[in-house]
């Protein structure tokens, strides 16, 4: 008998697109799905985490609902929709009490609202163990959305884009296992406690739309996101730059640490990855003056790998987190 620990989440789910089926606009499983309706496109997540897996011990249950309902509607942005609505299903143990759950349902609905989004309420669970969240959100888009796996031909050449920051997550991590003293690094407890969807990018994918290929959201950290994106478009990346955040690059001072490795190893970050055509380069120099937070990764390669190149050294990418897998 084949087992989830032997294969891992991203081959199980491989494994069962027979009985999905197909999309004519999102194929499973991408970072959502899609259907047209009224001559507009609505694109669906849902996304969930268990509180064992996803509660740093600084965070409160207010910020693990705040966490859930962002996970969600990160995964909506980067398929180019914008979130109007959401909901949830809660699991939670009996001896739990009313103020608990309230903190929990507050965290939701705050940032729904932060983001756009209406939260609607939803299911009540009990559960003998380990707690959970499912967030649904539902977002809408006046174009088709972006595939994981582009309907055009990926090229040698092309470019790689993010947008924002990374190393905080990492940080994270590394903090939370070793029980580190997070007081003087404020924004690693404002990145984990209020993760935040940036949703300037909506503004700039409406402006570049024709040229994106592909696009994931980066949930299971920056390597993770470039060996999926690579992999279904049957390409390789070389990535030149990695924008880290200043305050990982103190902490891994401070702590002997490499800060790619919390760039590239973190997770959670709600950002997103685009392939784009090289068509698009002569406008690079406009487009990251109108929109600071756009960065240049790298490049598209027909080797099929994904490794960095920074100031001389060659290293390649490991694969990042993957469900029933990592320990």
């Amino acid at each position: 008998m084949v087992m989830l620990k032997d294969i891992g989440e991203k081959e199980a789910l491989m494994r069962i697109r027979n009985i999905v089926g197909r999309s004519r606009y999102l194929d499973f499983p991408d970072d959502a799905i899609s259907i047209r309706f009224n001559e507009k496109f609505l694109i669906i997540n849902i996304d969930g985490f268990s509180f064992k897996y996803s509660k740093y011990y600084w965070m409160d249950l207010y910020d693990l609902g705040w966490k859930a309902a962002a996970a969600s509607i990160s995964d909506i942005v980067a398929k180019g929709g914008k979130p109007i609505v959401t909901a949830s299903s809660i699991g939670f143990r009996k001896n739990r009490s009313i103020k608990e759950l309230r903190r929990v349902v507050k965290g939701l609905k705050n940032s729904s609202t932060y983001h756009g989004a209406s939260y609607l309420g939803g299911d009540l669970n009990e559960t003998p163990r380990d707690e959970w969240i499912d967030v649904l959100t539902i977002g809408i888009s006046e174009k088709p959305p972006i595939p994981r796996k582009s309907r055009k031909s990926v090229r040698k050449g092309d470019i790689v884009l993010t947008w924002g920051n990374y190393g905080l997550t990492g940080v994270a991590l590394h903090a939370h296992y070793n029980k580190v003293h997070l007081g003087s690094w404020r924004k690693v407890l404002e990145k984990t406690k209020r993760p935040k969807v940036d949703l300037e990018v909506l503004e700039f994918i409406e402006e570049v739309r024709r040229y994106i290929r592909s696009s994931q959201d980066v949930s299971d950290g920056l390597a993770e996101t470039l060996w999926e994106l690579s992999k279904v478009n049957d390409i390789g990346f070389r990535i030149t730059y990695i924008p880290i955040d200043e305050e990982a690059v103190e902490y891994a001072k401070s702590y002997g640490l490499n800060p790619l490795d919390l760039a590239l190893y973190g997770g959670e970050e709600y950002s997103i990855v685009f392939v784009v055509a090289k068509e698009i380069e002569g406008k690079l120099s406009l487009l990251k003056r109108n929109y600071d937070k756009l960065n240049v990764l790298g490049e598209v390669i027909s080797e099929k790998t994904v490794y960095v190149e920074i100031k001389g050294e060659k290293k390649q990418v490991g694969r990042g987190w993957e469900y029933f897998r990592n320990k």
